[in-house]
């Protein structure tokens, strides 16, 4: 059993430089007492960040002196390393050339591995070498068959940031009791997977400089008279490195160039191009084969050759310090690949080799790598600031690992997918949890249908993040031959000082938020106001709007019911009479944050969103949704704009004192959806939710108990702001359901909570979910002359509504009907009077010029003889009034009709009076839009013209007010003299 370095363990002189090629560099010298100190503590990995071309391969062949090892193995990312690492341990050259080792110590037995051990034997075989160089293709724990787990007790991977993450882990799990030390220039490696382990050292680029680790590198520009001719740039930047390479020989230094192409292809003719200008050169790329590369490394270290084309190899960690002309026909994109490229040709090995040349068009630099041309820049602080920033972006990245544990994982797959590999968009959902949620409570399957394919978790539960996986068809397959495989990530975050749960995802669907809030915390939970999301900018100076919302205060409207401002300075084009008719509906825009000068995007919505245009990482997503907490629950003020010049709900904080009626959601009108219902595990009942209304409306403290009314039954509701879930069943014998999709249904009160009913008080006010409307400023308060209009009731029983026992009694409806039917130029009439009706009645009419009106007409018995002070005879009509701002529609009303009518659906389906439904869906879809007009009135026989006291007036026209900002020509109220 070989025992070199542990028999020679003393025979290294770790004695610092004092003059070339005397010893250890002092960064070297770091890194070896490091990576001692690093084991005499961790078992885990050391990470050794060195400079390029600082010296890593002494470093490597110091280890196993110090560390005592066994055996040990070096992965090379290259065949061209592995050579070159093997012939350098073969002879102890490099810390032979330092002068560290002792007279006469001979070398240990090294095998460079090329190719893969086929059999046990040739694993076996190599115990007989103290040390192994090869590829991870050689060796890797990957393939089988496998070493013994105890062939090496001392693993180094040099330029470890190139090798793939499942390379490390199998080498890691196979070899449990080698040590491991990772050598790279670069520590946290730009695709964000991080290497494994514990940064151990790291040495500044600027103290190698001053040390003359690096010489000198200079800029020669590619003069190019036509920059937009990309072939004549090339010959500039060869003629340019050719006459560099010819200068610095007539010079006496023995120079070859490196020409950096962009691509095999563009390599590959480069090489005219130099053959062209009187230089020889030859293209290295990877379809090579082994032996031409050897041919070309052999021909350009015996001068037969004056450079290479590549685009990458003969790079990192290849030790050639003849290479000196460095042309960049492709510069890199960013700054740090810039700043490595730049090292390897700056290296001097302690030999003098010259200066280095760099030569590059102007036109070609990008704006990072620009800076390096900069008059009297200093490369090695670059480096330096570059190294710090990565240092620190790799703190957090570990500070995140730590934090996010691997919670479940479906499959191996996954293996190599960390935090680091996952970025979200600056968009949060909000709720409001009176209980810690529960992220340990997702399941194989998160929401409908997405898989569970990794959850990490911190130790505090506060924080989960999920990548799921969903294998459905394309919407446009009639099959399920296709497949598509999309991923999505979800981060949920919980403070418990504020009790607010915010949830990232890279797919924003309402029902996918409330099935990842319900799985946590079920029932205990609700969304915040935009009062709250509005703070997003508070502390912010200076705020631009891009985009403004402004939502109309007649909810639900037909007419303009969202007005959208965009521009450079959006909230200039608010006005004060937008304040009448609007409120505001969302921001996004931009302000500088206090303390600095830079500029944040920042938007917010009344449906609990935020967001930002940018994507994070998961540690600045964090940060991010713990800057946007401090500012929703701080005292920062925010700065007033133009956009104040239009009010905004109020977070719903007490329940008006009388609630006098309640609308669906706009959804519902728009998608109509089905709900089923049944009583203690019986036979569903099916309706569509138009179908049903809000009613029986009781304020007890902080809830309202309301029913949602179908023909048959009274479902059992309330609506809580005291914490929690915003709607719930108030008897659990009832099942109540709303279908999302077909065949697909969730429970009606998780829907509400997405999409929350409009529940309107006495006075004015209006509040939807924790949105708190009041009402709306400048208004209408008195009646003008034409809105109440006196209607001959001669004959009709006011008190009594309607009388289905007796159809021929003089009830308010018959008696409207009879008096409707005599109009001129009415072509249809339909009675829809019952639960989920878009009015009593619905005419349309001819009139002039081919125009049609279409009036909608909501009647009420009179509670007694007609007076002016009767409020309860017109609260329930002005609540009609205020929903049926949503027919103000052609389709929609066209298909409420439709639906209505249906004897399939209904016992006791709407019906005609006058005309059919072909004559009104022809009215209503084919007459132009600016022929057809809306009407809206309410029919109150109880109410006197002459006796109505201000209290009514104001209630009466601040009904017809909303229903003309939502749509309607026309608003009317027909009463009595």
């Amino acid at each position: 059993m070989p025992e070199f370095f542990r028999d020679h363990s003393g025979a290294l002189a770790l004695q610092a430089l004092t003059a070339p090629n005397t010893g250890f560099r002092p960064g070297q010298l770091g890194a070896l007492h490091a990576v001692v100190s690093h084991f005499s503590v961790y078992d885990e990995p050391a990470v050794v960040s060195l400079p390029t071309g600082y010296g890593k391969t002494a470093v490597i062949m110091a280890l196993p002196f110090i560390l005592g090892a066994r055996r040990l193995l070096v992965v090379e990312p290259t065949d061209v390393l592995r050579r070159q690492t093997a012939a350098h341990f073969g002879a102890l050259s490099t810390l032979k050339k330092l002068h560290v080792l002792k007279e006469g110590l001979d070398a240990p037995a090294v095998q460079g591995q090329k190719g893969r051990p086929a059999t046990d034997e040739e694993w076996r075989a190599l115990e007989a070498f103290d040390v192994v160089v090869s590829t991870p293709a050689s060796t890797s724990p990957v393939n089988e068959p496998k070493s013994g787990p105890d062939l090496f007790d001392l693993i180094v991977f040099d330029e470890a940031h190139h090798a793939p993450a499942d390379t490390w882990k199998a080498y890691i799990e196979h070899y449990p009791h080698a040590r491991f030390v990772f050598l790279t220039a670069t520590p946290f490696r730009r695709d964000k997977k991080a290497i494994p382990g514990r940064l151990a050292y790291t040495y500044p680029v600027s103290r190698a400089s001053r040390e003359q680790a690096f010489g000198k590198v200079s800029f020669r520009p590619a003069v190019v008279r036509n920059d937009q001719d990309e072939d004549e740039i090339d010959r500039a930047i060869a003629a340019a490195a050719i006459a560099q390479l010819r200068a610095d020989r007539e010079a006496g230094l023995d120079h070859r160039l490196f020409a950096r192409a962009s691509s095999i292809t563009a390599a590959r003719a480069l090489v005219d191009v130099y053959t062209a200008l009187g230089a020889q050169v030859a293209a290295i790329d990877s379809s090579v084969s082994k032996r031409r590369q050897d041919q070309v490394e052999e021909a350009l270290l015996g001068g037969q050759l004056d450079g290479v084309v590549c685009v990458d190899m003969f790079g990192e960690g290849y030790d050639f310090p003849k290479l000196k002309v460095a042309a960049l026909h492709a510069p890199h994109r960013s700054l740090v690949p810039t700043l490595q490229f730049i090292g390897r040709f700056a290296r001097t090995n302690g030999e003098n080799t010259g200066d280095a040349t760099l030569i590059a068009p102007v036109s070609r630099l990008r704006d990072a790598t620009s800076r390096l041309f900069q008059e009297g820049v200093d490369i090695a602080q670059l480096i330096d600031d570059a190294a710090q920033r990565q240092i620190a972006d790799g703190a957090v990245d570990r500070a995140i690992l730590d934090i996010l544990k691997t919670k479940v994982q479906a499959e191996s797959d996954y293996d190599a997918v960390s935090p680091l590999s996952l970025e979200l968009y600056a968009h949060a959902r909000i709720f409001e949890c009176d209980a810690e949620p529960d992220f340990n409570k997702f399941g194989a399957i998160v929401g409908r249908k997405l898989k569970l394919a990794k959850q990490w978790i911190s130790d505090d539960g506060l924080i989960t993040l999920l990548l799921t996986v969903d294998h459905e068809p394309p919407n446009w397959a009639t099959s399920d031959v296709l497949v598509n495989v999309r991923h999505d990530a979800f981060l949920l975050a919980y403070n418990a000082a504020t009790r607010l749960c915010f949830i990232g995802s890279t797919r924003r669907t309402d029902r996918l938020y409330v099935e990842l809030i319900q799985t946590v915390a079920p029932d205990h939970h609700r969304p915040i106001s935009y009062e709250a999301t509005q703070r997003a900018r508070a502390g912010l100076s200076d705020m631009r709007f891009y985009a403004v919302g402004l939502r109309n205060t007649a909810i639900n409207s037909q007419g303009e019911s969202y007005r959208m401002l965009t521009g450079p300075h959006a909230e200039r084009a608010v006005t004060p009479g937008d304040g009448r008719a609007y409120m505001q509906g969302h921001y996004f825009g931009s302000g500088v944050e206090e303390g600095s000068d830079r500029r944040v995007t920042i938007g917010a919505s009344g449906n609990s969103r935020i967001w930002s245009n940018q994507r994070l990482t998961v540690s600045e997503y964090l940060d991010w949704i713990t800057k946007l907490n401090g500012r929703i629950n701080g005292d920062d003020t925010i700065s007033a704009s133009q956009l104040d010049l239009v009010q905004h709900s109020r977070t719903l904080r007490r329940l008006p004192a009388l609630i006098i009626g309640g609308s669906w959601h706009k959804t519902a009108y728009r998608q109509a959806p089905r709900v089923r219902f049944r009583r203690g595990g019986g036979n569903w009942t099916y309706v569509q939710i138009t179908d049903l209304e809000l009613a029986g409306f009781a304020v007890n403290g902080q809830e309202l108990s309301f029913d949602i009314v179908s023909e048959q039954q009274a479902l059992p509701f309330a609506f809580s702001i005291a914490g929690g879930q915003l709607f719930r069943l108030r008897d659990p014998i009832w099942e109540v359901e709303v279908s999302s999709s077909l065949d697909d249904w969730m429970e009606l009160a998780a829907w509400l909570s997405l999409h929350a009913p409009i529940f309107y008080a006495a006075d004015k006010s209006a509040f939807e979910g924790m949105n708190a409307f009041p009402a709306p400023a400048l208004v209408a308060t008195r009646l003008e002359d034409g809105d109440v209009v006196p209607f001959d009731w001669t004959g009709c029983d006011i008190g009594r509504e309607f009388d289905y026992a007796d159809p021929e009694r003089k009830t308010v409806h018959r008696h409207l009907e009879d008096q409707l039917q005599l109009e001129d130029g009415i072509e249809v009439l339909l009675y829809d009077h019952r639960t989920g009706e878009a009015a009593d009645f619905i005419a349309l009419k001819r009139e002039a010029d081919d125009r049609y009106r279409v009036s909608l007409y909501h009647c009420k018995g009179a509670g007694g003889a007609p007076s002016g002070t009767r409020v309860d005879d017109v609260y329930e009509v002005t609540c009609q009034l205020l929903k049926s701002v949503v027919y103000c529609d052609a389709n929609t009303l066209c298909a409420h009709i439709e639906h209505r009518i249906n004897p399939g659906r209904h016992n006791r389906p709407s019906r005609f009076i006058v005309g059919d439904m072909d004559q009104a869906r022809a009215i209503l879809l084919n007459t132009p839009a600016d022929k057809l007009l809306f009407d809206i009135y309410g029919v109150q026989p109880g109410i006197s013209k002459g006796a109505v006291d201000g209290h009514l007036t104001d209630l009466m026209a601040f009904s017809l007010d909303y229903v003309k900002r939502g749509g309607a020509a026309v608003g009317k109220w027909l009463v009595s003299e």
